[in-house]
């Protein structure tokens, strides 16, 4: 019975103990493929550890990191941190196509200023006050939506700077 357990743990590439862990966890009730919530990863001491991958994997792994605008190390805790807290992680790439949204939004909002202003000159015209309250709330939604990314950056900034 054991040479067909470790069999099949070769066909479902984990190792025996994975698998027996997974066994337990499952007789226990619990969900091994969701892990638990944590509100912030960051903070604290840092623990190194040690990584093995396959030739193969390694290369992937890499490849995909440079590709994503990241270091190895740096690719490899924004997966495991994206996973803990559910917060994303950007990228190089990432990072600048915010940047450059937020840019464009910024240019969008001083143009409705600039309307709002012409239109601000002739107040009594009901259309006019109309369009005023619509272009209000496009303001509001675009200096929302200019602060959540900024604070996103911001936070990604922060953490890794630690």
């Amino acid at each position: 019975m054991k040479s067909e357990f470790v069999a099949w743990c070769q066909r479902q590439d984990v190792t025996v103990n994975d698998a027996v862990r997974q066994m337990v966890a499952r007789v226990l009730g619990m969900d091994v493929r969701q892990l638990p919530h944590v509100a912030s990863a960051g903070g604290g001491e840092r623990i190194s550890i040690k990584v093995q991958f396959s030739r193969g994997e390694y290369e992937a792994v890499s490849q995909t990191a440079e590709y994503m605008g990241f270091t190895l190390s740096r690719f490899l805790v924004a997966m495991v941190r994206a996973q803990i807290t559910g917060d994303p992680q950007p990228g190089v790439h990432e990072v600048a196509a915010l940047e450059a949204s937020n840019y464009q939004l910024a240019a969008i909002g001083r143009n409705l200023n600039q309307i709002a202003r012409a239109l601000n000159a002739q107040p009594m015209v009901p259309a006019v006050r109309h369009r005023l309250v619509l272009i209000d709330a496009l303001r509001g939604e675009i200096d929302a939506h200019l602060k959540a990314v900024h604070d996103m950056q911001r936070a990604n900034l922060a953490r890794w700077r630690r």
